[in-house]
């Protein structure tokens, strides 16, 4: 008796077996479970897509609050640095000199108040 045996590797292919022809049986999936299955990789992409937009969102609301806090900074800045402008000029140093310590040019004359 003689038998031939046939057997190939591509699926769906037909194999011989001692005489008798099997098919090969493919796996398909249901439209059913297709449906579920991009339903839910919609789903997924979905809820990242989201996700990102959310943080997005504060992140640039960071942003605004920083870069409101860096004008604020620079304000105070400007406003310092006039100060230490003002402060380092004659006019003023002479003033504080006048006021704070009682100092007087030369040739000035102090006029001192008696209190009754």
């Amino acid at each position: 008796m003689k038998t031939d045996v046939c057997h190939l590797s591509v699926p769906g292919e037909i194999k011989e077996e001692e005489g008798i022809y099997m098919a090969k049986k493919r796996y398909r999936l249901k439209w059913r479970t297709k449906l579920l299955l991009a339903s839910a990789l919609l789903l997924y992409f979905f809820f990242l897509f989201t996700q990102q937009a959310i943080e997005m969102q504060r992140q640039q609301n960071k942003i605004e609050e920083l870069n409101q806090a860096i004008s604020q900074v620079q304000l105070e800045n400007e406003v310092l640095t006039r100060q230490i402008e003002h402060t380092q000029s004659d006019a003023y140093i002479e003033n504080a000199a006048r006021d704070k310590l009682g100092w007087i040019k030369e040739g000035e004359t102090i006029f001192i108040e008696k209190n009754n």
